[in-house]
């Protein structure tokens, strides 16, 4: 039979006789001197050398190793396991660790568990019957740490980028696409494979408007320059449909300031311009119905007068019957010479006359007007107010606005019922005007359309009124919302800025 091989710890005891060998003493030198720990393990995985690294990654002293069965170094359930390992590659000659460079777990001695490259290489010495195998470590627990943490920061980052509304992009200085979000590509029924790796001005979302590619790569020569870009552009979106972009084009750099990406960014105002469109539209109407509406009422007041004298002189010689249909014409005619009179107040371009109004000495006029114009309603009103500092307002229309509200009120409330005026301080430097009432209320399919002009549920409405109100209140600087009440019925709030 072969020798045993004797480990180093064996030839450590040698005498001072012993003359060592000059490759051994190398061997240690070589060992001693390596900054990554290396262990040396027989057949059976008993360590036979260890470098003196060890000691400071691992905690184990070399000399604790050797002799030892290597997969004390080894959580579970690789330890229960390597033994098996190498018999299974005693017998068969197969493993999968041989030649190769894979991660895995070591156990410090005091109980740490830290990430390790391993790469295990098989060296056959001559003479000795078994092979020994060397495993090389490298500790990349800080980096695989980061590695991670970098992982979770980009994942942050590309739910963060993929769920944003607006359509963002990221190109390269070259204006190349590198990345972009779920919503540009959406808007567009575009694939990101289709952009990302082609110049931004040759993509899906440029292709469709004359003069946009050159635009935008004008913009792109702007934004490499320094400067900040942005323009209204309107983009063929999924069937053709337009679609109106707030673009803008922002250069990014870093620490040295040195230009690494450029940032597109696009937000659907579609919507948007729609909307003012329409606005804008209503009040070149709206306009010319003011330059109209006044010649109309001078035109109309005169022959109406005219005429309710007239049906009021013949009703007086006609009979009960007839009376009636010629009041009812009157009416008519009242009706017609009051929807002229408020869409010419309506129409008419606001002029504010600020000063100081006192909120109480506002509400108890309407409460004193209330009583006159409306002496037979049993409606009780009521009035809150305490401790609410002075308002800068134009008072004989903001009385308008409120009278407005009150009317509707007692108007709703035919068998009696509350009518509550409230005026309060809100905690955000605001002043709040509330006209409320326990009558039906207003149902929630008129309430979207409650401010628009010309929009009534009543049979002899004009639809002014609210609107008016609306007009008044945006004058101010201020917000009036409509609903449900604290006491269960109609409630308009008013919010205005104070001073």
């Amino acid at each position: 039979m072969p020798p045993a091989r004797r480990t180093a710890a064996e030839r450590s005891e040698d005498g001072p006789g012993t003359t060592a060998n000059p490759t051994e003493v190398r061997l240690r030198a070589i060992l001693a001197g390596m900054l990554d720990p290396v262990v040396t393990i027989d057949a059976r995985g008993i360590v036979q050398e260890a470098s003196a690294s060890v000691q400071s990654v691992f905690g184990w002293e070399p000399a604790e190793l050797i002799g030892r069965n290597v997969n004390l170094l080894m959580g579970e359930p690789q330890r229960s396991l390597h033994d098996g390992y190498l018999a299974r590659y005693r017998e068969t000659g197969v493993t999968n660790i041989l030649g190769r460079t894979r991660e895995f777990e070591v156990v410090h001695k005091n109980g740490t568990q830290l990430v390790c490259e391993l790469s295990v290489s098989r060296v056959d010495v001559p003479g000795e019957p078994d092979p020994l195998f060397i495993g090389s470590f490298r500790d990349v627990t800080a980096r695989r740490k980061a590695e991670l943490a970098l992982a979770d920061r980009e994942r942050r980052l590309s739910a963060v980028f993929d769920q944003e509304f607006e359509f963002v992009a990221l190109l390269s200085p070259a204006g190349e696409v590198l990345e972009v979000n779920r919503a540009a590509l959406e808007a567009v029924g575009a694939e990101r494979a289709e952009v990302v790796g082609k110049p931004f001005w040759e993509t899906p979302w440029w292709e469709q408007t004359a003069g946009a590619r050159e635009l935008v790569q004008r913009s792109i020569a702007d934004a490499v320059r320094g400067e900040l870009v942005r323009f209204e552009t309107t983009l063929r979106g999924v069937g053709g449909r337009p679609v109106t972009v707030d673009f803008s084009l922002k250069p990014v750099r870093n620490e040295r300031g040195e230009l690494v990406l450029l940032l597109p960014e696009g937000r659907d105002i579609t919507v948007l311009r729609d909307a003012q469109r329409r606005e804008t539209s209503m009040l070149k109407a709206l306009a010319t119905i003011g330059e109209s509406a006044s010649v109309l009422v001078h035109e109309i007041k005169s022959p109406i007068t005219g005429i309710h004298l007239a049906l009021q002189a013949v009703a007086d010689q006609l009979g009960e019957d007839t009376r009636e249909i010629l009041q009812g014409l009157e009416a008519s005619l009242r009706r017609v010479e009051r929807t002229m009179r408020r869409t010419l107040s309506f129409a008419k371009p606001l002029e504010l006359e600020r000063r100081s109004v006192a909120p109480e000495r506002l509400l108890q006029s309407l409460a004193a007007r209330a009583r006159t114009e409306y002496p037979r309603s049993t409606a009780a009103l009521e009035i809150e107010c305490a401790d609410v500092p002075l308002l800068e307002a134009d008072e004989g229309l903001l009385e308008d606005a409120l009278w407005n509200l009150v009317k509707n009120s007692l108007e709703a409330l035919e068998f009696g019922g509350h009518v509550r005026l409230t005026a309060r301080r809100t905690g955000n430097g605001k002043l709040e005007l509330a006209v409320e009432d326990d009558g039906p209320g207003i149902p929630d399919y008129v309430l979207p359309n409650v401010f628009k002009p010309f929009y009534t549920t009543k049979a002899t409405g004009t639809g002014i009124g609210l609107a008016l109100c609306k007009k008044i209140v945006d004058a101010h600087g201020g917000e009036i919302r409509a609903g449900r009440g604290s006491l269960g019925g109609a409630g308009f709030t008013i919010t205005l800025p104070l001073a």
